[in-house]
């Protein structure tokens, strides 16, 4: 692997995106090149440092005081049900094929007469 190859996988490889192939590759550049050397290290560094970043962020961020007060009285009048399957195209399709070969098998079994009862 030549050095213009090593730097451009540099970032992946910390990402572990690359092939095996590919990590032992770099390894061995990254061995023999200063310059990939430094390189490596400033990535690494600027990812912890995003990572600590995003962590510390993320831990601070609660949702304001009123966020339940909004959300509550949406979450109490929603009542899921079945019928809220028919509000899609797709699931209005199947349930008219399900319902039709219902009719169709009941039809039948009462025409050959192994549903006397409802003659």
């Amino acid at each position: 692997m030549d050095h213009r190859e090593a730097v451009e996988l540099l970032a992946a490889y910390l990402d572990d995106e690359v092939t095996l192939e590919q990590r032992r590759d770099i390894e061995a550049h990254v061995a023999q090149c200063r310059v990939c050397q430094k390189e490596l290290d400033i990535l690494k560094r600027t990812q912890d440092s995003l990572r600590r970043a995003f962590k510390s962020s993320g831990a601070r961020m609660e949702p304001p005081p009123q966020a339940w007060q909004r959300l509550e009285p949406g979450l109490e009048s929603y009542r899921p049900s079945l019928l809220f399957l028919f509000r899609r195209r797709s699931w209005r399709i199947v349930a008219t094929i399900l319902l039709v070969a219902i009719v169709v098998t009941l039809a039948v079994l009462w025409g050959t007469g192994i549903l006397p009862g409802l003659r």
